[in-house]
Protein backbone atom coordinates (compact mmCIF):
# COMPACT_ATOMS: atom_id res chain seq x y z
CA UNK A 1 0.00 0.00 0.00
CA UNK A 2 1.27 3.05 -1.04
CA UNK A 3 1.80 5.99 1.92
CA UNK A 4 -0.72 8.94 2.24
CA UNK A 5 0.19 11.93 4.00
CA UNK A 6 -3.06 13.69 4.14
CA UNK A 7 -4.66 10.54 5.98
CA UNK A 8 -1.25 10.61 8.36
CA UNK A 9 -2.20 13.82 9.15
CA UNK A 10 -5.78 13.13 9.75
CA UNK A 11 -4.69 10.42 12.27
CA UNK A 12 -3.03 13.18 14.42
CA UNK A 13 -5.86 15.64 14.91
CA UNK A 14 -8.15 12.68 15.77
CA UNK A 15 -5.30 11.73 18.50
CA UNK A 16 -5.52 15.35 19.92
CA UNK A 17 -8.90 15.46 19.56
CA UNK A 18 -9.69 12.06 21.60
CA UNK A 19 -6.71 13.52 23.90
CA UNK A 20 -8.61 16.78 24.52
CA UNK A 21 -12.18 15.34 25.02
CA UNK A 22 -10.71 12.72 27.44
CA UNK A 23 -8.91 15.66 29.42
CA UNK A 24 -12.39 17.94 29.38
CA UNK A 25 -14.02 14.64 30.95
CA UNK A 26 -11.14 14.46 33.46
CA UNK A 27 -11.59 18.17 34.27
CA UNK A 28 -15.36 17.87 34.72
CA UNK A 29 -15.04 14.88 36.58
CA UNK A 30 -12.38 16.44 39.31
CA UNK A 31 -14.75 19.44 39.40
CA UNK A 32 -17.97 17.48 40.05
CA UNK A 33 -16.20 15.38 42.22
CA UNK A 34 -14.50 17.96 44.49
CA UNK A 35 -17.67 19.53 43.72
CA UNK A 36 -19.54 16.86 46.10
CA UNK A 37 -17.02 16.52 47.97
CA UNK A 38 -16.96 19.76 49.02
CA UNK A 39 -21.18 20.26 49.65
CA UNK A 40 -20.87 16.75 51.86
CA UNK A 41 -18.44 18.64 53.99
CA UNK A 42 -20.67 21.68 54.15
CA UNK A 43 -23.53 19.63 54.80
CA UNK A 44 -21.53 18.10 57.38
CA UNK A 45 -21.01 21.57 59.37
CA UNK A 46 -24.33 22.30 59.37
CA UNK A 47 -25.56 19.08 61.35
CA UNK A 48 -22.66 19.78 63.38
CA UNK A 49 -23.87 23.58 64.38
CA UNK A 50 -27.49 21.62 64.54
CA UNK A 51 -25.86 19.49 67.20
CA UNK A 52 -23.88 21.96 69.22
CA UNK A 53 -27.27 24.52 69.45
CA UNK A 54 -29.28 21.14 70.74
CA UNK A 55 -26.44 20.66 73.33
CA UNK A 56 -26.42 23.93 73.95
CA UNK A 57 -30.22 24.06 75.04
CA UNK A 58 -29.69 21.21 77.23
CA UNK A 59 -26.74 22.71 79.21
CA UNK A 60 -29.14 25.95 79.32
CA UNK A 61 -32.13 24.05 80.78
CA UNK A 62 -29.81 22.41 83.36
CA UNK A 63 -28.37 25.79 84.42
CA UNK A 64 -32.10 26.83 85.00
CA UNK A 65 -32.66 23.73 86.45
CA UNK A 66 -30.11 24.67 89.23
CA UNK A 67 -30.83 27.98 89.34
CA UNK A 68 -33.76 30.36 87.94
CA UNK A 69 -31.69 33.22 89.45
CA UNK A 70 -28.72 31.74 87.09
CA UNK A 71 -30.37 33.08 83.92
CA UNK A 72 -29.18 36.58 83.92
CA UNK A 73 -30.28 38.94 80.95
CA UNK A 74 -27.21 39.24 78.50
CA UNK A 75 -24.77 36.98 76.02
CA UNK A 76 -22.88 34.24 77.12
CA UNK A 77 -20.85 31.13 76.53
CA UNK A 78 -21.22 27.52 77.74
CA UNK A 79 -18.28 25.91 79.71
CA UNK A 80 -18.77 22.35 81.06
CA UNK A 81 -16.99 20.62 84.13
CA UNK A 82 -17.55 17.36 84.85
CA UNK A 83 -21.14 17.46 83.07
CA UNK A 84 -22.22 20.79 84.76
CA UNK A 85 -22.97 23.63 83.12
CA UNK A 86 -22.27 26.82 83.10
CA UNK A 87 -21.96 30.60 82.01
CA UNK A 88 -18.57 31.72 80.89
CA UNK A 89 -17.59 34.97 78.95
CA UNK A 90 -19.60 36.21 76.10
CA UNK A 91 -19.38 33.00 73.17
CA UNK A 92 -17.70 29.54 73.40
CA UNK A 93 -15.64 28.01 70.86
CA UNK A 94 -15.68 24.80 69.25
CA UNK A 95 -13.51 23.62 66.38
CA UNK A 96 -13.67 27.20 65.04
CA UNK A 97 -18.14 26.93 65.73
CA UNK A 98 -18.93 30.02 67.80
CA UNK A 99 -21.77 29.74 70.06
CA UNK A 100 -23.80 32.15 72.01
CA UNK A 101 -26.59 32.10 73.99
CA UNK A 102 -28.59 35.45 74.76
CA UNK A 103 -30.80 35.94 77.56
CA UNK A 104 -34.08 38.39 77.32
CA UNK A 105 -35.72 39.07 80.73
CA UNK A 106 -39.71 38.54 80.07
CA UNK A 107 -40.88 38.75 83.63
CA UNK A 108 -40.34 37.06 87.10
CA UNK A 109 -41.20 33.83 85.86
CA UNK A 110 -39.67 33.61 82.11
CA UNK A 111 -36.45 33.96 80.12
CA UNK A 112 -36.08 34.63 76.04
CA UNK A 113 -33.21 32.39 75.39
CA UNK A 114 -31.15 32.05 71.55
CA UNK A 115 -28.65 30.11 70.91
CA UNK A 116 -27.27 30.49 68.06
CA UNK A 117 -24.05 29.07 66.43
CA UNK A 118 -21.95 30.60 63.41
CA UNK A 119 -18.89 29.30 61.61
CA UNK A 120 -16.64 30.44 58.27
CA UNK A 121 -17.49 26.79 55.74
CA UNK A 122 -15.52 25.27 53.11
CA UNK A 123 -16.16 28.03 50.81
CA UNK A 124 -14.95 30.75 52.78
CA UNK A 125 -19.08 32.34 53.48
CA UNK A 126 -20.42 32.81 56.63
CA UNK A 127 -23.08 30.68 58.40
CA UNK A 128 -25.46 31.24 61.23
CA UNK A 129 -27.63 28.63 62.80
CA UNK A 130 -30.21 30.20 65.30
CA UNK A 131 -32.98 29.52 67.49
CA UNK A 132 -35.20 30.92 70.21
CA UNK A 133 -37.56 29.64 73.00
CA UNK A 134 -38.75 30.91 76.04
CA UNK A 135 -38.06 28.98 79.74
CA UNK A 136 -39.99 29.50 82.83
CA UNK A 137 -39.06 29.07 86.23
CA UNK A 138 -41.60 25.71 86.84
CA UNK A 139 -40.32 25.28 90.52
CA UNK A 140 -42.56 28.88 91.34
CA UNK A 141 -45.89 28.25 92.53
CA UNK A 142 -48.20 28.75 89.56
CA UNK A 143 -51.83 27.70 90.78
CA UNK A 144 -53.78 30.52 91.92
CA UNK A 145 -54.93 30.73 95.57
CA UNK A 146 -57.86 31.82 94.38
CA UNK A 147 -59.71 29.89 91.13
CA UNK A 148 -59.35 30.75 88.01
CA UNK A 149 -57.91 34.23 88.48
CA UNK A 150 -54.02 34.52 88.96
CA UNK A 151 -51.97 37.30 90.51
CA UNK A 152 -49.62 37.83 87.35
CA UNK A 153 -49.06 40.30 85.74
CA UNK A 154 -48.75 39.87 81.90
CA UNK A 155 -46.73 40.97 79.41
CA UNK A 156 -46.09 42.25 75.92
CA UNK A 157 -48.91 42.64 73.20
CA UNK A 158 -51.99 40.68 74.49
CA UNK A 159 -53.63 42.77 71.55
CA UNK A 160 -52.06 40.65 69.37
CA UNK A 161 -51.73 37.40 70.60
CA UNK A 162 -49.72 34.66 68.82
CA UNK A 163 -50.18 30.48 69.16
CA UNK A 164 -46.29 29.23 69.27
CA UNK A 165 -47.15 25.77 69.99
CA UNK A 166 -48.74 22.92 69.91
CA UNK A 167 -49.63 19.56 70.35
CA UNK A 168 -51.38 16.38 69.07
CA UNK A 169 -53.52 13.77 71.23
CA UNK A 170 -53.58 11.55 68.08
CA UNK A 171 -56.35 10.15 65.77
CA UNK A 172 -60.32 9.86 67.17
CA UNK A 173 -58.98 11.71 70.38
CA UNK A 174 -60.67 15.28 71.57
CA UNK A 175 -58.87 17.66 74.12
CA UNK A 176 -61.98 18.87 76.73
CA UNK A 177 -59.44 20.62 79.43
CA UNK A 178 -55.91 21.82 80.27
CA UNK A 179 -54.51 22.47 83.58
CA UNK A 180 -50.68 23.66 84.26
CA UNK A 181 -48.22 23.03 86.92
CA UNK A 182 -44.40 23.86 84.93
CA UNK A 183 -42.91 22.51 83.37
CA UNK A 184 -46.26 19.79 82.94
CA UNK A 185 -49.40 20.77 80.92
CA UNK A 186 -51.82 17.88 81.66
CA UNK A 187 -54.31 17.43 79.40
CA UNK A 188 -58.48 15.34 78.99
CA UNK A 189 -59.60 13.95 76.07
CA UNK A 190 -62.38 11.44 75.20
CA UNK A 191 -62.29 9.52 72.45
CA UNK A 192 -64.60 6.91 70.10
CA UNK A 193 -63.08 3.95 71.16
CA UNK A 194 -62.23 3.03 74.65
CA UNK A 195 -58.93 2.01 73.76
CA UNK A 196 -57.62 5.14 73.60
CA UNK A 197 -55.66 7.36 76.03
CA UNK A 198 -57.82 10.02 77.96
CA UNK A 199 -55.16 11.66 79.81
CA UNK A 200 -52.04 12.99 78.21
CA UNK A 201 -48.92 14.95 79.58
CA UNK A 202 -46.64 17.02 77.77
CA UNK A 203 -43.17 18.52 78.76
CA UNK A 204 -43.64 22.71 78.03
CA UNK A 205 -40.20 23.55 79.22
CA UNK A 206 -39.88 24.54 75.35
CA UNK A 207 -43.49 25.73 74.83
CA UNK A 208 -42.80 26.06 71.12
CA UNK A 209 -42.08 22.31 70.67
CA UNK A 210 -44.37 20.43 74.01
CA UNK A 211 -43.46 16.95 74.11
CA UNK A 212 -45.56 14.28 75.40
CA UNK A 213 -44.12 12.63 77.92
CA UNK A 214 -46.98 9.81 79.28
CA UNK A 215 -50.28 8.93 78.92
CA UNK A 216 -53.30 6.81 80.41
CA UNK A 217 -56.22 4.78 79.30
CA UNK A 218 -59.07 5.30 81.92
CA UNK A 219 -61.46 3.29 79.52
CA UNK A 220 -64.53 3.99 78.49
CA UNK A 221 -66.12 7.78 78.58
CA UNK A 222 -62.70 9.82 78.86
CA UNK A 223 -62.48 12.35 81.14
CA UNK A 224 -64.06 16.09 81.10
CA UNK A 225 -62.08 18.03 83.40
CA UNK A 226 -59.41 18.32 85.63
CA UNK A 227 -58.12 20.06 88.58
CA UNK A 228 -54.44 19.89 90.49
CA UNK A 229 -53.02 20.21 94.07
CA UNK A 230 -49.64 19.65 94.67
CA UNK A 231 -48.35 15.37 93.78
CA UNK A 232 -52.39 14.69 92.78
CA UNK A 233 -53.99 15.22 89.58
CA UNK A 234 -58.30 14.82 90.24
CA UNK A 235 -60.52 14.59 87.14
CA UNK A 236 -64.05 14.37 86.66
CA UNK A 237 -65.67 11.49 84.10
CA UNK A 238 -68.74 10.06 81.64
CA UNK A 239 -67.83 6.90 82.38
CA UNK A 240 -70.37 5.19 85.11
CA UNK A 241 -68.39 3.44 86.78
CA UNK A 242 -65.50 5.82 88.04
CA UNK A 243 -67.24 9.56 87.34
CA UNK A 244 -64.45 10.86 89.87
CA UNK A 245 -60.77 9.73 89.78
CA UNK A 246 -57.59 10.62 91.43
CA UNK A 247 -54.19 10.29 89.81
CA UNK A 248 -50.44 10.24 91.42
CA UNK A 249 -48.26 12.52 89.48
CA UNK A 250 -45.46 12.93 91.41
CA UNK A 251 -43.51 11.33 88.60
CA UNK A 252 -45.41 13.49 85.44
CA UNK A 253 -43.53 10.71 83.44
CA UNK A 254 -45.37 7.84 85.01
CA UNK A 255 -48.77 8.77 86.32
CA UNK A 256 -51.05 6.57 87.71
CA UNK A 257 -54.45 5.81 88.77
CA UNK A 258 -54.99 5.79 92.64
CA UNK A 259 -58.19 6.34 93.22
CA UNK A 260 -61.84 6.49 91.80
CA UNK A 261 -65.44 6.48 92.97
CA UNK A 262 -68.71 5.53 91.00
CA UNK A 263 -71.45 8.17 92.83
CA UNK A 264 -75.07 7.29 93.18
CA UNK A 265 -76.73 6.63 89.50
CA UNK A 266 -75.79 7.12 85.80
CA UNK A 267 -75.34 10.97 85.65
CA UNK A 268 -71.91 11.83 84.20
CA UNK A 269 -69.19 13.94 86.22
CA UNK A 270 -68.94 16.74 84.41
CA UNK A 271 -66.64 19.66 86.56
CA UNK A 272 -64.11 19.16 89.41
CA UNK A 273 -61.63 21.41 91.69
CA UNK A 274 -59.64 20.89 94.79
CA UNK A 275 -59.37 23.56 97.83
CA UNK A 276 -56.69 21.77 99.90
CA UNK A 277 -58.37 18.34 101.67
CA UNK A 278 -61.39 18.86 100.13
CA UNK A 279 -62.72 18.03 96.26
CA UNK A 280 -65.51 19.02 95.25
CA UNK A 281 -67.68 17.14 91.93
CA UNK A 282 -70.07 18.33 90.18
CA UNK A 283 -72.84 15.82 87.32
CA UNK A 284 -75.45 16.14 84.66
CA UNK A 285 -78.93 16.25 85.84
CA UNK A 286 -80.65 13.67 87.17
CA UNK A 287 -82.56 11.97 89.95
CA UNK A 288 -79.66 11.61 92.38
CA UNK A 289 -77.62 14.87 93.56
CA UNK A 290 -75.73 17.15 91.37
CA UNK A 291 -73.21 17.89 93.63
CA UNK A 292 -70.35 15.90 95.90
CA UNK A 293 -67.81 17.05 98.69
CA UNK A 294 -65.17 14.54 99.18
CA UNK A 295 -62.31 14.87 102.18
CA UNK A 296 -59.30 14.08 100.11
CA UNK A 297 -56.53 14.61 102.95
CA UNK A 298 -55.61 10.89 101.98
CA UNK A 299 -55.78 11.06 98.16
CA UNK A 300 -55.67 7.78 97.48
CA UNK A 301 -59.10 7.15 99.94
CA UNK A 302 -61.81 9.82 99.15
CA UNK A 303 -64.48 9.87 101.55
CA UNK A 304 -67.34 11.27 100.73
CA UNK A 305 -68.61 14.36 103.29
CA UNK A 306 -71.88 15.55 101.68
CA UNK A 307 -74.02 15.89 99.14
CA UNK A 308 -76.47 18.39 97.28
CA UNK A 309 -78.83 18.51 94.91
CA UNK A 310 -80.14 21.07 92.39
CA UNK A 311 -82.36 21.33 89.60
CA UNK A 312 -79.89 20.77 86.71
CA UNK A 313 -76.13 20.24 85.71
CA UNK A 314 -73.35 21.39 87.37
CA UNK A 315 -70.65 22.86 84.83
CA UNK A 316 -67.94 24.24 86.53
CA UNK A 317 -66.25 25.25 90.45
CA UNK A 318 -64.73 28.26 91.91
CA UNK A 319 -63.41 28.97 95.25
CA UNK A 320 -62.10 31.57 97.26
CA UNK A 321 -60.58 31.65 100.77
CA UNK A 322 -63.69 30.17 102.90
CA UNK A 323 -66.38 29.50 99.93
CA UNK A 324 -67.05 27.25 96.60
CA UNK A 325 -69.10 28.47 93.47
CA UNK A 326 -70.67 26.44 91.77
CA UNK A 327 -72.10 27.19 88.01
CA UNK A 328 -74.73 25.09 86.65
CA UNK A 329 -77.49 25.24 84.15
CA UNK A 330 -80.68 25.40 86.99
CA UNK A 331 -83.02 28.44 85.83
CA UNK A 332 -83.78 29.41 89.90
CA UNK A 333 -80.59 27.95 90.99
CA UNK A 334 -78.01 28.90 88.69
CA UNK A 335 -75.23 30.13 90.94
CA UNK A 336 -74.95 28.22 94.39
CA UNK A 337 -72.86 28.88 97.03
CA UNK A 338 -70.93 27.08 99.93
CA UNK A 339 -69.56 28.25 102.97
CA UNK A 340 -66.63 25.78 103.27
CA UNK A 341 -64.67 27.51 106.43
CA UNK A 342 -64.98 24.40 107.84
CA UNK A 343 -63.82 21.77 104.74
CA UNK A 344 -65.47 18.82 106.85
CA UNK A 345 -68.91 20.81 107.26
CA UNK A 346 -70.14 22.03 103.77
CA UNK A 347 -72.88 24.49 103.95
CA UNK A 348 -75.16 25.73 101.28
CA UNK A 349 -75.33 29.49 101.83
CA UNK A 350 -77.92 30.75 98.69
CA UNK A 351 -78.76 29.70 95.66
CA UNK A 352 -79.56 32.31 93.04
CA UNK A 353 -81.09 32.46 89.94
CA UNK A 354 -78.28 34.88 87.20
CA UNK A 355 -79.74 34.79 83.68
CA UNK A 356 -78.84 31.76 81.49
CA UNK A 357 -77.69 28.38 81.78
CA UNK A 358 -74.27 29.01 83.56
CA UNK A 359 -71.16 27.22 81.87
CA UNK A 360 -68.04 28.57 82.97
CA UNK A 361 -67.03 30.74 86.61
CA UNK A 362 -64.18 32.42 88.14
CA UNK A 363 -63.33 34.61 91.23
CA UNK A 364 -61.58 37.46 91.49
CA UNK A 365 -60.33 38.96 94.83
CA UNK A 366 -61.90 40.97 96.56
CA UNK A 367 -65.26 39.36 95.81
CA UNK A 368 -65.97 39.37 92.00
CA UNK A 369 -67.27 35.89 90.18
CA UNK A 370 -67.14 36.25 86.63
CA UNK A 371 -69.28 33.51 85.24
CA UNK A 372 -70.18 32.29 81.39
CA UNK A 373 -73.18 31.93 79.90
CA UNK A 374 -74.40 30.38 76.59
CA UNK A 375 -74.14 33.86 75.23
CA UNK A 376 -73.06 36.44 77.87
CA UNK A 377 -70.58 37.00 80.54
CA UNK A 378 -72.25 38.33 83.83
CA UNK A 379 -70.61 39.73 86.91
CA UNK A 380 -71.64 39.22 90.12
CA UNK A 381 -70.80 40.80 93.34
CA UNK A 382 -70.50 38.10 96.33
CA UNK A 383 -68.89 40.38 99.24
CA UNK A 384 -71.81 39.21 100.97
CA UNK A 385 -71.99 35.65 99.58
CA UNK A 386 -75.29 34.78 101.11
CA UNK A 387 -77.11 37.49 98.93
CA UNK A 388 -75.17 37.90 95.74
CA UNK A 389 -75.54 39.98 93.34
CA UNK A 390 -75.35 40.69 89.30
CA UNK A 391 -73.70 44.05 88.33
CA UNK A 392 -73.12 43.89 85.07
CA UNK A 393 -73.75 41.75 81.73
CA UNK A 394 -72.55 42.06 78.00
CA UNK A 395 -73.53 39.75 75.17
CA UNK A 396 -70.58 37.79 73.98
CA UNK A 397 -72.72 35.90 71.02
CA UNK A 398 -71.00 32.72 72.01
CA UNK A 399 -70.69 30.51 74.32
CA UNK A 400 -67.99 31.05 77.36
CA UNK A 401 -66.59 27.09 78.17
CA UNK A 402 -63.70 28.35 80.79
CA UNK A 403 -61.75 31.31 81.44
CA UNK A 404 -58.94 32.45 83.47
CA UNK A 405 -58.57 36.10 84.83
CA UNK A 406 -54.73 37.68 85.55
CA UNK A 407 -54.17 40.62 87.69
CA UNK A 408 -53.91 43.23 84.88
CA UNK A 409 -57.56 43.10 84.01
CA UNK A 410 -57.43 40.57 81.40
CA UNK A 411 -59.73 37.70 81.29
CA UNK A 412 -58.57 34.99 78.97
CA UNK A 413 -61.66 32.54 77.51
CA UNK A 414 -62.22 29.15 75.66
CA UNK A 415 -65.41 29.58 73.70
CA UNK A 416 -67.62 27.69 71.12
CA UNK A 417 -67.69 30.69 68.20
CA UNK A 418 -67.14 29.53 65.10
CA UNK A 419 -64.58 32.27 64.29
CA UNK A 420 -63.30 33.47 67.70
CA UNK A 421 -62.49 30.29 70.30
CA UNK A 422 -60.11 32.37 71.80
CA UNK A 423 -61.70 35.82 73.02
CA UNK A 424 -59.27 37.94 76.00
CA UNK A 425 -61.25 40.51 77.64
CA UNK A 426 -60.90 44.07 79.35
CA UNK A 427 -62.26 43.80 82.49
CA UNK A 428 -60.73 47.06 83.91
CA UNK A 429 -64.22 48.40 84.71
CA UNK A 430 -66.31 45.97 85.52
CA UNK A 431 -69.62 47.93 84.12
CA UNK A 432 -68.11 48.02 80.68
CA UNK A 433 -66.43 45.01 79.83
CA UNK A 434 -65.15 44.60 75.70
CA UNK A 435 -63.21 42.46 73.98
CA UNK A 436 -59.57 42.92 73.69
CA UNK A 437 -58.22 40.40 71.30
CA UNK A 438 -59.31 36.69 69.55
CA UNK A 439 -58.04 34.03 67.50
CA UNK A 440 -59.64 31.51 65.33
CA UNK A 441 -59.26 27.79 65.96
CA UNK A 442 -60.37 25.19 63.74
CA UNK A 443 -62.68 24.07 66.87
CA UNK A 444 -63.89 24.40 70.45
CA UNK A 445 -61.80 25.87 73.01
CA UNK A 446 -63.25 23.45 76.28
CA UNK A 447 -60.65 23.98 78.21
CA UNK A 448 -57.93 27.00 79.53
CA UNK A 449 -55.22 27.63 81.88
CA UNK A 450 -52.56 30.58 82.49
CA UNK A 451 -48.79 30.53 83.36
CA UNK A 452 -45.77 32.40 83.15
CA UNK A 453 -47.24 34.89 80.37
CA UNK A 454 -48.61 32.03 78.52
CA UNK A 455 -52.70 30.53 77.86
CA UNK A 456 -52.75 26.92 77.40
CA UNK A 457 -55.94 25.89 75.34
CA UNK A 458 -57.14 22.50 75.32
CA UNK A 459 -59.38 22.42 71.75
CA UNK A 460 -62.28 19.91 70.89
CA UNK A 461 -59.82 18.17 68.44
CA UNK A 462 -56.80 15.42 68.11
CA UNK A 463 -54.43 18.72 67.64
CA UNK A 464 -55.65 19.51 70.91
CA UNK A 465 -53.14 21.67 73.16
CA UNK A 466 -52.63 25.03 71.87
CA UNK A 467 -49.81 27.64 73.54
CA UNK A 468 -50.50 31.28 73.32
CA UNK A 469 -49.04 34.32 74.22
CA UNK A 470 -48.16 38.16 73.85
CA UNK A 471 -46.65 39.66 70.84
CA UNK A 472 -43.00 41.22 71.91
Amino acid sequence: MAFSPSRSGQSVIEVLIAIFILASMSTAAFVLLSSTFVEGLVASERTRAEDLLTNGFEAVRQIRDTSFDNLDAGTHGLSETDGIWTFSGSEDVTNAFHRSVDITTIDDATREVTVAVTWTNRLGRTEERAVTTRLTNWRTPMIPAASNCYGYTVTGDWMNPIVIGNADIGAGNQGTDVVVNLPYAYVSGVAASSGKPDLFVFDVSVPTAPMLVSSVDVGAGGMNTLSISGDYLYAASPNDDQEFLVFDVSDPRSPSLVAHTNPTGSADGLTVIVKGSLAVLGRSSSTNSEIYFYDVTDPTVPSLLATFETDDSINDFATNATHVFAAGDSSAEGLTIFDVTNPLVPIQVSATDIGEENKSIAYNEPGTLFVGQEDALVTVDVADPTAPIVTAAVATGTEIKDMVCTSNNLLFTGTDSSTKEFIALDISDLNALSEYSSLNFPQVVSGIDFAANMVFAAVRSNDALRIITSSP
